[in-house]
């Protein structure tokens, strides 16, 4: 510590009191019946206040320095203005002993023997309260809440700040006056470490305290309601007149009857003498800000002394070690920011740290400390003490090793193990500056000592003999020496930094201006020295590099440099690019990758790697890489490590080097240099660079410039640049790919200029085109292009395509061979078209009829799905037939054929119902309906899409409406067994209701006769003839039952004889169809014989001449009046007039849609 003095104006009387003005440049002070202003800053007497009568006890200054006040034995109290005038008076009883301003108000404490007040600045009236004993001094609190008044009597009195309340009463022990008091701050700690384990010491109070000294020679201390807190009390030497707190609460100032000024810690340890007076403290004041103290003297003398608290520290590799607030040693590891701090309870005199080892010296003893963690990641750093030396050492430095502690004083070094025993004493010739251990086996360390006759010594621990390494021209100031032990630097008084080699004894180097001196811990040739706030890092022999820096370099390790600035340690990283890039200029790849290893940039890291990659160090670059995980080029590494185990020259495998750094024109340079053209141009296609290849490869062949352009179009396609493609590979004459770009970008216009520059020989690239073209519809270019290679089938297919079926057929005449590809597609068109009989008849020459059933079979289901029952009818009809040519090959289609034409006329009825219920109007008469209704009703089986449920109830109400009542409730009765929608089912139970009230009998006028047994059968019976078995032939426009009855005809006579027969003319022998017929038995076929036939009316005959496997049906008209027509084609019967209807609205037979169609009587059979 060291303390400065400035001497004040002294006065011939007792200085009672002094008092700062906060902003710390006044300073006033009571002496005599004066107010002495003095200048705080020289100690220059401003002014000398004259107002009191008799001697001046008490002085005080307001927080805002705006008013200070001043109390007097004259038992008054005078507030003076910041300009030194008095502005107000007023009187106690008795004499002031002391006075305080409020720290956050303008509010005045002012006390006398006998009573106290409490003056404020916006009150005329002062409020004074009576006291048991004599007032003796007075402070507030830091918030100005509370006041504390110390007595004669030994106690002291806490009481509110507003209205002098008393809140309690500290009674001392001895009943000794309280002469001094004060409040101290709480504890703020702005360093916030983790605590070690290593804290024995007592946990001391950190709130607010008051501090209390009394003349039994005590200090105690208690917080703000009166409790007493740690640590309680110490005793002290003196009678205590003053006491101050300073540094923010850390230091406590006494003076008192010994005529010292004593320094303290916040609890009361002392800490030293910082002055001698002449005579007895009476007070003690702090400046504000600042560590300065000024004292009054009882001989009236008045001094200031500004107190330095020196560092004391210690710093080995990345462990710094310093003292704090004087009893405390933080341990700091700068690597990676962790701390600990220990708190000793006693003045801390040295420190050392040395590897895991920290020594502590302090008053009375020198604790030795181990580290027992933080060496891990996120391990907090702690100290355990494992020795303890109770010596008082006098030494002026000191330093640890693993096992041993040195001492230094002047000439003599004092070596000591750790329990105290001295081992070793060394005498060096003169004074030792400097002291630094560099390390070696627990037990044998090595140490540094410079003296101040210039000599360097080095000393083992374990030897008694010094060794001279090198001495100087003047004395040294610091040292250090290199991580291999193989350089030396120093700086002497003249502040010349010199480096030594200590194999050769060689000056290295030599620069002024220096003050400290440092290598780095991890790297021989890196070194740095700061002086005139200039920090240097050197490397080698290397130009050094400097940057601005206040403080001195203690240590370098890494990249980081550590300085001492004051009181604070700091780390600084200093940038080592400019040292790599030194190196690397002269080619030194090790020495410029341990630099590398200290810490640089990623891309410091890939330059070096570069480098040495391009000199062929392929050790460091490999090493370099891994660091920035460069896995390319690593890669890149093996294939050069390759290359050059097979004996590859040299420039190729530079070239390959450049190319990978992107420095392409300097590849291509070496690669053409060399005679390596064709690696330029492969180096150049795979990137694209097809612009600087032809400008590289302008003297090459044509092949060559072809193949660039090939590779260029290919670029071009990855790229999806695909028109550049295009016209790449026609320029390079690759018609195939060119003509497949367009295509796949459909750019018809380019295909056609291509078309032209296209080989005619080269017919497969032609027909390409040619199929494009058709796809495009550009069918005239096509032809012309299929004429001129000669593709007959290609051109065919185009007209297929074009649906030019008159060009297809004109080239099928001349090349029959090619038929079968025509009629094919020409069915489909035709089917697509609705003409189904041509489509038949060209799927039939095309020799495919399972797909001319298969579409088929689609058409007929769509229309059942899609109600079009019509049609339906049509298509099943169309199926039938299909299966009747079939079945003549095969009887299994028998079955099929009776189905579909059953279906078929299901659907042709079921149509005309279908369309009466759901459409708004009809035009069929109700009669027919109602012949269709039980049509269908007789017929219908398990045909897809009818609604029974529709054919029943449309069926009851035609019953009902002609009559046919028994009839209507047998359909009303089925029709109630059925799953009926529930919209009609309100209609269905109103006409059950209603057919009961009529009679159960139908109209004999609709009931269906037989036309061979001559018998009614019901309405609802089976579809023949209940009594002879016979079939109802219906006429298939009003399905009325036809006057038809079948005959058969003997075995013996053929069909065609049969026809003959019944084509000739009968004459005037001609037979009564119907006494034949009523001549037989009604259950027994009718069988006509050879005179039968000659005698039959052929007007009144009908033949449906099926095909195989059916026969021939033969049906006469009983009824000669009716006149009846039968389709030769589906050989349905009809009423005449409707046939001719049903022609003359359609043209054609309503149920088959055959066209053409000439209506013939019997005569033309």
């Amino acid at each position: 510590m060291k303390i400065s003095l400035i001497k004040f104006t002294s006065y011939s009387s007792t200085i009672y009191d002094i008092a700062f003005k906060p902003d710390g440049t006044e300073l006033i002070a009571a002496a005599d019946n004066k107010v002495l202003v003095y200048d705080a800053s020289d100690g220059t007497l401003l002014k000398s206040l004259r107002g009191h009568k008799d001697y001046v006890y008490a002085v005080s200054y307001s927080y805002t320095g705006e008013l200070f006040a001043s109390g007097s034995a004259d038992k008054s109290i005078i507030i003076w203005s910041s300009t030194h005038e008095g502005t107000l008076k007023y009187s106690h009883n008795e004499s002031i002993q002391c006075i305080a301003f409020n720290p956050c108000s303008n509010t005045l404490l002012t006390c006398s023997v006998t009573d106290f007040g409490l003056w404020q600045q916006t009150d005329k009236n002062v409020s004074k309260l009576k006291v048991s004993s004599r007032c003796c001094t007075c402070a507030w609190s830091l918030m100005g809440d509370i006041f504390a008044l110390g007595m004669y009597d030994g106690t002291v009195s806490l009481r509110t700040g507003t209205d002098g309340e008393l809140l309690n009463t500290i009674t001392r022990p001895g009943g000794e006056p309280v002469w001094a008091l004060t409040f101290c701050m709480p504890k703020v700690d702005n360093n916030q470490f983790p605590r070690g384990k290593i804290n024995y010491t007592p946990i001391y109070y950190p709130g607010e305290m008051l501090v209390v000294t009394d003349w039994a020679r005590t200090i105690s201390f208690y917080d703000l309601e009166g409790q007493s807190v740690p640590p309680n009390e110490k005793p002290i030497e003196y009678d205590a007149f003053s006491v101050a707190y300073m540094s923010n609460g850390n230091f406590l100032i006494i003076g008192g009857m010994n005529k010292q000024i004593m320094l303290y810690t916040r609890e009361g340890t002392c800490l030293g003498c910082v002055a001698m007076m002449d005579s007895w403290v009476t007070v003690v004041r702090v400046r504000p800000k600042t560590n300065s103290i000024v004292v009054g003297c009882a001989d009236g003398g008045v001094a200031c002394y500004q107190l330095m608290f020196s560092t004391v520290h210690g710093l080995h590799k990345d462990r710094y070690a310093y003292r704090m607030n004087m009893t405390d040693v933080i341990v700091q590891h700068l690597g990676k920011q962790i701390c600990v701090r220990i708190n000793c309870g006693d003045l801390v005199k040295k420190v050392a740290v040395y590897n895991q080892r920290l020594a502590i010296q302090l008053s009375d003893r020198v604790n030795i400390y181990s580290q027992i963690s933080g060496d891990k990641d996120n391990e907090p750093l702690e100290y355990r003490l494992i020795e303890r030396i109770s010596q008082a050492f006098d030494c002026s430095l000191l330093v640890v090793c693993a096992h041993h502690l040195i001492l230094c004083q002047e000439k003599r070094l004092q070596c000591y193990d750790h329990k105290g025993l001295r081992q070793k004493e060394w005498v060096m010739e003169s004074l030792i500056r400097y002291i630094k251990v560099i390390g070696g086996p627990p037990g044998r360390e090595a140490i540094l000592l410079g003296l101040r006759n210039g000599l360097i010594c080095k000393i083992f621990v374990d030897n008694p003999f010094p060794v001279i390494i090198h001495h100087l021209n003047h004395a040294v100031r610091c040292l250090d020496i290199s991580q291999e032990k193989k350089k030396l630097a120093t700086v002497d008084e003249t502040g010349v930094c010199t480096t030594v080699s200590l194999r050769t004894k060689e000056v290295l180097s030599a620069e002024p201006n220096s003050s400290s001196v440092a290598y780095n811990t991890e790297n021989e040739n890196l070194l740095c020295y700061s002086g005139s706030n200039i920090l240097t890092v050197k490397a080698s022999d290397f130009t050094p590099n400097s940057q601005k820096m206040q403080g001195f370099v203690v240590g370098f390790s890494g990249k980081k440099i550590f300085s001492l600035h004051l009181y604070q340690m700091t780390t600084i990283e200093v940038p080592l690019t400019n040292h790599l890039y030194q190196y690397l200029e002269k080619h030194m790849y090790k020495e410029a990758y341990e630099i590398a290893t200290l810490g640089v940039t990623e891309s410091d890291w890939g330059i070096l790697a570069n480098n040495a990659l391009e000199n062929l160090d392929l050790q460091i670059a490999r090493k370099s890489f891994a660091k920035i995980k460069d896995c390319r080029s690593l890669m890149l590494l093996y294939e050069i490590e390759d290359m050059l185990q097979k004996g590859h020259p040299k420039p190729l495998v530079l070239g390959t080097i450049l190319a990978h750094q992107c420095r392409f024109r300097e590849a291509a340079n070496m690669y053409q240099e060399n005679g390596f053209e064709m690696n330029a141009l492969d180096m150049f296609s795979e990137l694209r660079m097809f612009d600087e290849a032809q400008e590289y490869m302008l003297k090459a062949s044509i092949d060559t410039q072809k193949a660039i352009l090939r590779k260029k179009a290919e670029w071009a396609q990855l790229s999806n640049n695909q028109s550049v493609a295009a016209q790449m590979l026609v320029d390079s004459g690759d018609f195939d790919k060119a003509i497949q770009v367009m295509i796949a970008n459909d750019w018809l216009d380019m295909i056609i200029q291509t078309l032209r520059k296209v080989d005619k020989s080269d017919t497969e690239l032609l027909r390409t085109i040619g199929y494009y073209l058709i796809k495009k519809q550009e069918f005239v270019v096509a032809s012309n292009i299929f004429q001129s290679i000669n593709d007959v089938r290609s051109l065919l297919n185009m007209h297929i395509a074009a649906r030019q079926w008159d060009d297809a057929f004109a080239i099928c005449q001349s090349n029959p061979q090619y038929t079968d590809i025509v009629y094919l597609p020409y069915a489909r068109w035709l089917a697509e078209e609705g003409r189904f009989d041509d489509a038949q008849e060209a799927y039939k020459k095309s020799g495919n009829i399972s797909e001319a059933f298969s579409v088929l079979n689609s058409l007929a289901y769509n229309a059942v799905q899609e109600k079009r029952f019509m049609d339906a009818s049509y298509y099943h009809w169309k199926l039938a037939m299909i299966y009747l040519v079939k079945s003549q090959t095969s009887p299994k289609f028998v079955k099929k054929f009776l189905e579909c034409q059953n279906d078929s006329d299901i659907y042709y009825a079921y149509d005309i119902i279908y369309k009466s219920t759901t459409e708004p109007f009809t035009n069929v008469r109700k009669d027919n309906l109602f012949n269709i209704l039980r049509y269908l009703i007789l017929n219908l089986e398990d045909t897809p899409n009818i609604s029974r449920v529709t054919i029943l109830f449309a069926f009851s109400e035609l019953c009902k409406e002609f009559k046919a009542f028994k009839t209507a409730r047998i359909a009303l009765d089925q029709l109630t067994q059925l799953n009926y929608p529930i919209h009609i089912e309100s209609q269905i139970h109103f006409s059950l209701i209603d057919i009961r009230a009529s009679p159960f009998t139908d109209n004999e006028d609709l009931l269906p006769l037989c036309f061979k047994c001559g018998l009614h059968n019901p309405l609802l019976g089976k579809k023949n003839c209940a009594q002879c078995n016979t079939e109802f032939v219906y006429s298939f426009y009003s399905f009325e039952i036809l006057p038809l009855v079948e005959v058969k005809i003997d075995d013996s006579i053929s069909d065609t004889e049969a026809i003959d027969l019944i084509s000739k003319e009968a004459g005037d022998n001609r037979v009564n169809i119907s006494s034949i017929i009523h001549g037989q038995e009604k259950n027994k076929e009718i069988i006509l014989t050879r005179e039968h036939l000659l005698q039959l009316d052929k007007t009144n005959c009908f033949i449906q001449k099926w095909s195989e496997p059916f026969q021939y049906r033969y049906f006469v008209n009983v009824l000669e009046e009716i006149n009846i027509s039968l389709c030769d084609n589906c050989f349905k019967f009809f009423l005449l007039d409707d046939y001719e209807e049903a022609i003359l609205q359609f043209g054609y037979c309503p149920y088959c849609r055959k066209k053409n169609l000439i209506i013939q009587d019997t005569s033309d059979l």
